[in-house]
């Protein structure tokens, strides 16, 4: 129902030279030196990655804004879980539709699908570096393992660490594709990934 685990991933196959800041290098800002004049550049399609963090964002504030505060993902075999009140999972569905998150989570998964070996061996470097951050952070990051792919990370997919749903090793409800916060943090809470994907991209 929800995504997660958004922090690390290096730009898609097609704007691998662009940072996840949304920052463009300089043969990408138009009028450069490096591309055509502004009247001839079209406004440039937002990288996978970064309309994924803006729709975490959105969801975000729109969880605050509803005065939500996240709990965890419904869970079934769990029927006791505050995050199966009917109310809640209202709010998770409606700030959802609002940020669109699902649908930028289906685009990074589809941009994953299509990258490179070298882009793979990148993507895999930056994420190991972004797990140590996180890791200083004060969070539990499974150590991973490259899927059929080669992808040290997945969203949503295969492999030792992914983007998918679920509660982590410990048990933790506010665990998501196993990776566990620090105490009274969640993982769309807080602004650690964010951070972290900053220090290793830029």
């Amino acid at each position: 129902m929800l995504t997660a685990a958004c922090g690390s991933s290096s730009p898609s196959a097609s704007t691998s030279n662009t940072a996840v800041a949304g920052q463009l290098s300089n043969g990408e800002l138009a009028g450069s030196h490096g591309g055509a004049s502004a009247s001839t550049v079209p406004l440039a399609k937002q990288n996978s990655i970064t309309a994924l963090f803006t729709a975490l964002s959105t969801f975000q504030a729109c969880l605050k804004g509803l005065g939500v505060t996240f709990v965890g993902i419904p869970n079934s075999a769990d029927p006791s879980s505050p995050a199966n009140n009917p109310s809640y999972i209202k709010s998770l569905t409606t700030c959802a539709a609002q940020s669109n998150i699902l649908q930028a989570l289906k685009a990074e998964q589809t941009a994953q699908s299509s990258l490179t070996l070298p882009q793979i061996h990148t993507e895999n470097k930056e994420y190991l570096k972004w797990r140590t951050c996180m890791i200083g952070k004060g969070w539990q990051i499974p150590t991973p393992t490259p899927n059929a792919q080669g992808l040290l990370f997945s969203f949503g997919g295969s492999g030792g660490a992914t983007g998918g749903t679920g509660s982590g090793a410990s048990g933790a409800s506010d665990a998501i594709g196993g990776f566990v916060p620090p105490p009274g943090q969640n993982i769309l809470s807080s602004s650690d990934m964010q951070d972290c994907a900053s220090k290793v991209i830029g």
